[in-house]
């Protein structure tokens, strides 16, 4: 999406208003997710900037064709996938996908399924060396969209500038916390020698955004047990043992979205989708990661809005990407299964 001329940028920082938008379906950038003949679609999509001119696309549950035929006719639903795109801009990039394969070669995540329960990825950082990955866990019922969250975990990559094939992973010791949390589904920004993370409570309709910060140094040792959490104007960040009540960023956004800081107008820019099935894209600003948060603006009514059966969801901005002011991307599901086929 091309944003427009922003005629605000030197209104007074508080409050933060949404910058002027003018956004278009960019069809040349989507065309990154079609030049793979067995990668054939998949949720999620969130960017974790690599270095080196290198950008790490995160996937959810993605369609594999072993064949290479290009269908999903005999296809296998994985549960996480990865890609890792060379060069900034989407439309003349390079990319290539990475998922798992089973002892026999079929294909199957590359984090793999355990126990009865999937991991979707959320978000990801790059610290130095070392690349700390989020998920949330989440397991099959037979009720509601088939899945429930049933908490969060993480994993460090010692390896990033390796191929994702060669990674030497090892799961890390997170936290739990009352409020049912995922913490860095809903986005991660590396900032100001700190590491923020943030999410919503599992399985509730509200979407209330939370925010948890470490030491960045103490993500890049893979210490995440003594997150702080943002409580509020008044108190600030309290440890993770405090009794003080944890406050939201705002209310009303998205389990999937991200947070980022807008190098063009110094603001922070959250974007969500708004509406469950047909949804439009949205956006709000603040003059702080702690706000005060915007109200939701419309930024983009999806081509798919009117279509039948459609769910419009996990509406992202990839601020490290070129060829334009702002990348957005968003993902499109069918509440037919068929219909996916």
């Amino acid at each position: 999406f091309r944003r427009a001329r922003d005629s605000s940028a030197t209104a007074p920082p508080v409050p933060a208003d949404v910058p002027c938008f003018e956004a278009a379906a960019w069809r040349e950038g989507d065309q990154l997710f079609h030049r793979d003949p067995h990668w054939l679609g998949s949720d999620v999509a969130s960017t974790v900037d690599l270095g080196g001119n290198r950008t790490l696309w995160l996937f959810g549950d993605t369609w594999i064709d072993p064949t290479g035929r290009g269908t999903r006719q005999g296809a296998k639903m994985v549960s996480n996938t990865v890609a890792v795109q060379t060069g900034s801009n989407p439309a003349t990039a390079t990319i290539a996908f990475q998922w798992g394969a089973t002892p026999t070669g079929a294909p199957a995540a590359l984090f793999p399924d355990r126990n009865g329960e999937r991991l979707w990825f959320g978000n990801g950082v790059r610290v130095n060396d070392r690349l700390v990955l989020f998920f949330a866990r989440v397991i099959s019922t037979s009720t509601g969209l088939g899945f429930e969250g049933v908490g969060w975990t993480a994993f460090m990559v010692e390896n990033p500038d390796d191929a994702p094939s060669a990674w030497r992973t090892r799961e890390l010791a997170t936290p739990r916390n009352a409020l049912g949390v995922d913490v860095g589904f809903a986005s991660v920004l590396a900032m100001d020698d700190h590491v923020y993370a943030f999410g919503s409570p599992a399985n509730v309709s509200s979407h209330s955004i939370f925010a948890v910060r470490w030491p960045a140094a103490a993500v890049r040792r893979g210490d995440l047990l003594n997150p702080e959490w943002w409580a509020g104007d008044r108190l600030g960040w309290v440890a993770d043992s405090s009794a003080a009540p944890r406050r939201p960023l705002f209310e009303h956004g998205q389990s999937e979205q991200s947070l980022h800081r807008d190098a063009t107008t110094g603001r922070f820019l959250a974007v969500h989708s708004h509406g469950f099935g047909p949804a439009d894209l949205v956006m709000r600003a603040a003059p702080t990661l702690t706000g005060p948060w915007s109200e939701a603006r419309m930024v983009y009514r999806p081509p798919e809005y009117n279509r039948p059966n459609v769910m419009i969801y996990a509406a992202k901005a990839h601020p490290t990407l070129a060829g334009a002011d702002v990348v957005l991307t968003y993902a499109t599901n069918t509440f037919k299964f068929a219909e996916q086929l």
